[in-house]
């Protein structure tokens, strides 16, 4: 549908509505203060797995500190008025997190270039003229404040905006980066949790959590997992989520998503349980079912691979005859035979394939693997 053709004065009133009229000021803070504030929770959002995984390593740490000690311009960061007095990061989470874990003694120097005398130092070790040094320097912060959304339901819109206008430069947040800021709470927290979960880390050859990540603190062979490091494997889960449902799997995909955090952004306690075992339980058929090949499907050269839209097709699958769990997993044998034979049609091997992200092609994809299984009921 056409957008309406404002005059003048229509534009003007919705300028002075406040209408996409962001309210800023502009603060200064010593380096010290930032640790309370955190402490305090006045600050939120700080944790590793919040807007992207790209962390920094303990050098880029390390020169960042040396930057502040040696008083050199720090870009701003940039804060969101979620409530009054209270901010969410929204931008200068790793500049924050350097601060945070320096001064926790979490980490030593390493690398410096002009101060390499420090370098092996926490901050505790440092000499006490230097530590003073540090302590003076200011972090300045552009803070988006809570009267520029004045209507409701127009805050995630608005974060969402920021966003993607604060990313427009360097390495751009892709699609579930940016969900993973504008949709943050039990929900969100859930799907990085079952992208650690074991079975699905295993399944999908990610580097375990529990291995590697300790204190906070991210393994290198993690951190370059491709699924892992731009927050893929969270999409892969979203996508069981946002395609169970079929009334919900309609326009773009990438709107499918949003739609889905957006519904179960103030899920409760009692509805992330469900939702968390829900997951779970159909992940856990899936490989009792297809075993070791689950999710995966011969490429043109013999070789199986992984196969973002066969899990699609086999978790929706499972999800809706769940029931019959047991009868599937006793003729798992039959159906493994039965995916294999239909791969060898084209036209069924390029469904599976996915080359079509598309609403339609999901919704045929689920229900080929459905009747398939349901076959053998």
């Amino acid at each position: 549908m056409a957008q309406k053709k404002l005059n003048d004065r229509e534009i003007e009133e919705l300028y002075e509505e406040g209408i996409f009229k962001i309210t800023q000021e502009r603060n200064d803070f010593l380096v010290p203060q930032i640790l309370d504030f955190v402490n305090a929770k006045r600050w939120v959002n700080l944790h590793p797995e919040y807007q992207r995984r790209l962390v920094w390593d303990k050098k880029k740490k390390s020169l960042f500190i040396e930057s502040l000690l040696m008083n050199i311009p720090i870009p701003p960061i940039f804060l969101y008025e979620w409530d009054y007095s209270r901010y969410e990061v929204m931008d200068g989470q790793q500049r924050l997190n350097a601060i945070i874990e320096f001064y926790s003694n979490r980490f030593k120097l390493t690398g410096l270039e002009q101060w390499q005398s420090l370098n092996g130092k926490t901050y505790d070790d440092m000499p006490q003229l230097i530590k003073r040094a540090l302590d003076r320097r200011r972090i300045s912060a552009t803070v988006l404040l809570a009267e520029s959304t004045k209507k409701d339901g127009t805050e995630n819109d608005l974060r969402k905006f920021v966003f993607e206008r604060l990313n427009t430069g360097g390495q751009k947040l892709n699609a579930q980066e940016l969900r993973n800021c504008i949709y943050s709470g039990k929900f969100n927290n859930l799907i990085v949790e079952l992208a650690g979960n074991e079975l699905f880390d295993k399944l999908w050859e990610i580097p375990s959590y529990k291995d590697h990540i300790r204190g906070g603190q991210i393994s290198a062979e993690l951190a370059e997992n491709n699924l892992f490091k731009r927050m893929f494997d969270c999409e892969i889960v979203l996508r069981f989520f946002s395609f169970r449902i079929k009334s919900h799997v309609k326009g773009a995909v990438k709107l499918i998503l949003d739609s889905c955090m957006e519904r179960y952004q103030k899920a409760d306690d009692d509805e992330i349980i469900v939702l968390r075992n829900l997951f779970i339980s159909r992940l856990e058929t899936s490989h009792a079912i297809f075993e070791e090949n689950v999710f995966r499907i011969k490429d043109s050269h013999g070789k199986l691979r992984l196969s973002q839209p066969l899990f699609d097709g086999v978790m929706i699958a499972i999800d809706r005859l769940y029931e019959d769990k047991d009868t599937l997993i006793q003729k798992k044998k039959q159906i493994q035979e039965a995916l294999n034979k239909s791969l060898e049609d084209p036209n069924v091997y390029d469904l599976l394939i996915g080359k079509q992200n598309t609403a339609p092609a999901i919704i045929k994809r689920n229900d080929f693997i459905t009747e398939l299984l349901k076959s053998y009921l």
